[in-house]
């Protein structure tokens, strides 16, 4: 008989909570949820009596660049990754930017493939976020490129089936041929930094384009193709919200920066929970001037006054504080905000089943959270890789 664990505390499950519950892990594996039974408690090997606290499914970033205080590319990426976890996220994509150059993306994937490798990583795969996006809408324009077959060939030789997602803009010369290939490959692609039209987003999701990118950020809103003065036309993210098959990603920071909180609420209600994914944009950068979620830079480019011109350069969240903020901002319950935080990316990276919620059968990466989402201990595959003592 194998030695068991069991946790005992409210269990968030994708139906409900669970109160007096407990989760029984074997090995690296969940093999039961529901009601505390002490006939249980007296075979385990380990017993974790949590019961004024939640357990929560680890949470998964697919939208990821950096922690601390640089890129995850610009130092080991163990450190990035221990940050994280320390935060709950149990699974990441480590998020390539789009102003890399080709020789930098090649450099930085191995390292990347390495880590996939290893034991109790919590790297999942990759997301190339670029560079083949529409220049208008980077933070950073340089060295965004046209598409370009010899390289993303290369990309593709080198790690296609690690890469899960890749953000692009549809509308770009070349794109579409770039996605048949990398279909191939089973990559999900994702709309972003773009001025595509709906039917050139709806022409893409048969390639496999599922996902709208940081939604409400970097892409066009409103092209200037009214037919009529004071008409409205539908951009990427009406277009992303109105596809019933497409999933949002969200920046929830703490001052609705990134997304205005009534915003975040009218996407929630759009889309519907199962839809919305939450994610971090974190680059790591420094920023303690404009808040403790956000990165601002000072732009190259200047207003028509000659102001220099202030840009968005991602965040500073980690995947708790993210949670916690979608709560806060659109009154959403613990449940819910776990769909969006866990299982609904697993759904959109189709790994869902063995991750993403709690359920008999799924890698026991599970969460100790109090109210207020206060991480307190981490399990990863059935080990505890961070407590709070």
């Amino acid at each position: 008989m194998q030695e068991k664990t069991i946790i005992c505390g409210c269990v968030v499950t994708p139906f409900g909570l669970i109160e007096n519950g407990m989760v029984v892990v074997e090995k690296d594996r969940i093999i039961a949820v529901g009601r505390r039974d002490d006939k249980k408690i007296q075979q385990a090997k380990s017993v974790y009596d949590e019961r004024n606290h939640y357990i929560i499914p680890g949470f998964i970033d697919i939208h990821c660049h950096g922690g601390l205080a640089g890129m995850f590319y610009e130092d080991h990426i163990d450190k990035f990754t221990s940050h994280h976890l320390q935060h709950g996220t149990t699974s990441i994509l480590p998020t390539f930017v789009y102003n890399q150059s080709h020789l930098e993306i090649m450099n930085a994937l191995p390292e990347v493939l390495n880590a996939m490798e290893q034991r109790f990583s919590t790297v999942l795969g990759i997301h190339m976020e670029g560079p083949y996006i529409n220049p208008k809408y980077g933070a950073i324009t340089a060295p965004i490129r046209p598409v370009n077959p010899k390289e993303y060939e290369e990309i593709l030789q080198l790690a296609g089936e690690q890469i899960k997602l890749w953000t692009l803009s549809p509308e770009l010369n070349g794109q579409t041929e770039f996605m048949q290939k990398a279909c191939e490959y089973g990559i999900v692609f994702s709309v972003g930094h773009s001025e595509a039209t709906p039917d050139t987003i709806f022409e893409g999701h048969r390639l496999g384009l599922r996902v709208g990118c940081h939604l409400t950020n970097a892409s066009s809103s409103t092209p200037n193709n009214s037919r009529f003065d004071g008409t409205l036309e539908l951009g990427v993210h009406e277009a992303v919200l109105l596809h019933d098959d497409m999933y949002a990603e969200v920046i929830p920071d703490r001052g609705g920066i990134h997304v205005r909180p009534l915003m975040l609420r009218l996407i929630v209600k759009t889309k519907g929970v199962n839809r919305v994914i939450i994610i971090t944009d974190a680059t790591g950068y420094v920023d303690e001037a404009n808040g403790p979620d956000v990165c601002i830079l000072q732009g190259n480019e200047h207003t028509p006054g000659g102001e220099e011109k202030e840009i968005l350069a991602g965040s500073l969240l980690t995947m708790d504080s993210a949670v916690r903020n979608m709560m806060e901002h659109t009154g959403v319950g613990i449940v819910d905000a776990c769909k969006m935080a866990s299982l609904n990316p697993a759904r959109l990276l189709g790994v869902d089943r063995d991750l993403g919620s709690i359920e008999v059968g799924k890698k026991a990466n599970l969460l100790i959270i109090k109210d207020k989402v206060d991480v307190q201990w981490v399990m990863l595959e059935g080990q505890i890789k961070h407590k709070i003592e």
